[in-house]
């Protein structure tokens, strides 16, 4: 699909429309681009399925956004930047429990050491997410280094298996809501850019 025609769905259709079709389908171009030996959509099964049973969370609570499910970025302020190989992979992870895990874990930070990022954590916890990625430095925390050796454990086999060698950033949902509205958000300001220049 071209940037044009993806223009004239977002024009056509309803934020909740275009959330639905392209940030919660099964259709992941990534797959479809670099895997040619399996139906694409079982291999998103079957990828869903290994991160499930590695994250200890719910098959359901798994999703691939970004460029890396639609071919092109959906954020505002990209211009439907395309993938390439310094993008990275984003994968989202609904779970309360790793959400409060994560929240806990940046509030024993702040007590005791200086956060470079903190407005912008904080206004990330404040929409209930938080982004890590597979490969960034952590601060010294017991929690955020489990969490490391767990990505680290089995990030060769998911390079190998799924062809993923770009970095992963896991973004972390307290609920489902809470993806919706942060997604819904985006496509409107998404919307009213297209609507302005054309």
């Amino acid at each position: 699909m071209t940037v044009d025609q993806i223009k004239t769905f977002i024009k056509a259709n309803t934020e909740k429309e275009i959330y639905d079709k392209y940030l919660l389908g099964q259709d992941v171009w990534y797959f479809a681009e670099n895997i040619k030996d399996e139906n694409p959509l079982l291999f998103y099964d079957k990828f869903k399925k290994f991160i499930s049973s590695k994250l200890n969370i719910h098959f359901h609570n798994i999703s691939i956004i970004g460029s890396a499910k639609t071919q092109f970025s959906f954020s505002p302020k990209k211009d439907f930047k395309e993938f390439h190989e310094n993008s990275d992979f984003d994968i989202v992870l609904v779970s309360n429990e790793l959400f409060t895990y994560f929240w806990s874990a940046f509030y024993d930070i702040s007590q005791t050491q200086r956060m470079n990022n903190y407005p912008y954590l904080t206004s990330n916890i404040f929409r209930k997410f938080i982004s890590v990625k597979d490969d960034e430095p952590h601060y010294d925390n017991e929690a955020l280094k489990n969490w490391q050796r767990k990505l680290t454990e089995f990030k060769t086999q998911l390079q190998l298996e799924y062809k993923i060698y770009c970095d992963i950033n896991y973004r972390i949902y307290a609920n489902w809501e809470s993806v919706e509205s942060y997604h819904l958000k985006g496509i409107k300001k998404l919307k009213e850019k297209i609507n302005e220049t054309n």
